[in-house]
């Protein structure tokens, strides 16, 4: 049986040609997304290594260029398969993920990929979506250390990139070859410059880019209706895109998330993804007329300014309208996504003046945010449930009373 991922965001091309809605499941005979499979026996898509049972753990190296290797662990996240070009002690860090990702549940999420409107393909939800909901959570396909991009010639690089997405398991292989590209050239060259995300797997040299696939299928926006994340948990299933629900959204809404940051002006952000990604972002925030976008880019200057101040324990200014006034202009800029940090300052600084039943309302306002962003593990989600449910007792309690 295919794993899940090998359904989800793969259908054929040719209902994208005629605008019709894509469905999840497409029948077993369907073409790529972006790509009907080639004929042409020098393309990656048609060649094929020997069907082996797939090990749960690393194998190789198998090319090279210097230290980066091909290395492939086809049993990753219950044989959807992942490859990575790296070094040894890089793989040797990843091999503490030995035990397989149990299969996902069995029923799909509540989305469907179609045409947009001036953007291609990109994810609509089907049925009512709640803040908070986990959308998908999708494992990496493709990972290549950081410095073999920078160091090692393009010429180099382009037979070890097509090499290693022969160790791909088939289906996992044709989901990774239908993303887009923007910048033309080398089809996985393209694939890996558009649709990657910069992650650490630790040690002294673990950054790389990874490529999620399923993801790739979100399109961005300044002001998403889905936040995304990477965990890279290695005792504990290995290296994940998780997607969850920032605000309500109803069916036939766009899911969405951001690329970048999107506190920062609007252009900046347009800058960013032209050269990032190839198109000036036209979402409705980047699209206001020339005075909204003036006073977006003053409240999210303020909002930067005064979550400055709420982290100086020595600012005797910090009081509650301050407090009150970065709430307002959270919602004024509709950030559901990317408030934790603010949130989290919000409910320190109204248990250090001392408003209790404040600092209870904010804490668990910051920990929902940090939850949806972040994930439950972390330390600031557990700060904020300790922050709540004893307030008095935290470290802040009072600290900026009385000055």
């Amino acid at each position: 049986m295919k794993p899940i991922y090998a359904l989800v965001f793969t259908a054929c091309a040719r209902a994208a040609h005629h605008h019709d809605q894509i469905p999840l499941t497409p029948p077993v005979d369907t073409c790529l997304l972006n790509t009907c499979p080639v004929t042409d026996p020098e393309h990656t898509a048609d060649q094929t290594l020997p069907d082996e049972p797939p090990p749960h753990h690393w194998t190789g190296p198998f090319q090279c260029a210097g230290p980066y290797c091909i290395y492939s662990n086809p049993g990753f996240a219950s044989g959807a398969g992942l490859v990575a070009i790296t070094t040894a002690p890089n793989i040797a860090i990843l091999n503490r993920t030995t035990t397989p990702l149990p299969l996902p549940p069995s029923h799909l999420p509540p989305i469907t990929i179609a045409p947009i409107p001036n953007k291609g393909l990109g994810v609509l939800a089907t049925a009512p979506l709640r803040r908070g909901d986990t959308l998908l959570s999708t494992p990496a396909a493709f990972l290549t250390h950081r410095s073999f991009q920078s160091t090692i010639p393009y010429t180099t690089q382009t037979p070890l990139l097509d090499a290693a997405v022969l160790h791909l398991p088939a289906a996992r292989r044709e989901v990774f070859l239908a993303q887009m590209g923007h910048f033309g050239g080398h089809k996985v060259a393209d694939i890996l410059a558009t649709n990657t995300f910069q992650l650490d797997i630790g040690g002294p040299d673990g950054h790389h880019f990874a490529s999620f696939p399923e993801a790739s299928r979100f399109n961005h926006d300044c002001r998403p209706n889905v936040a995304g994340r990477i965990e890279v948990d290695l005792d504990h299933g290995g290296v994940m895109h998780r997607a969850t629900v920032a605000r309500a959204v109803q069916p036939g809404e766009e899911l969405t998330i951001a690329y970048l940051d999107v506190k920062e002006p609007r252009a900046q952000r347009v800058e960013r993804t032209r050269m990032a990604w190839g198109f000036e972002c036209g979402c409705g925030q980047c699209g206001l007329p020339p005075g909204g976008v003036a006073a977006s880019d003053k409240r999210l200057e303020e909002l930067k300014a005064l979550e400055g101040r709420m982290a100086d324990v020595k600012d005797e200014g910090v009081n509650g309208g301050m407090l009150r006034r970065v709430v307002r202009l959270l919602g004024e800029e509709r950030l559901e996504v990317e408030r934790a940090g603010a949130l989290t300052l919000v409910a320190l600084n109204w248990n250090m003046l001392g408003e209790e039943g404040l600092a209870r309302r904010y804490a668990g306002e910051a920990r929902e945010a940090v939850v949806i962003e972040y994930g439950e593990g972390t330390g600031d989600a557990e700060a904020m449930r300790v922050l709540g449910e004893r307030p008095r007792e935290h470290f802040s309690w009072g600290a900026r009373v009385g000055r």
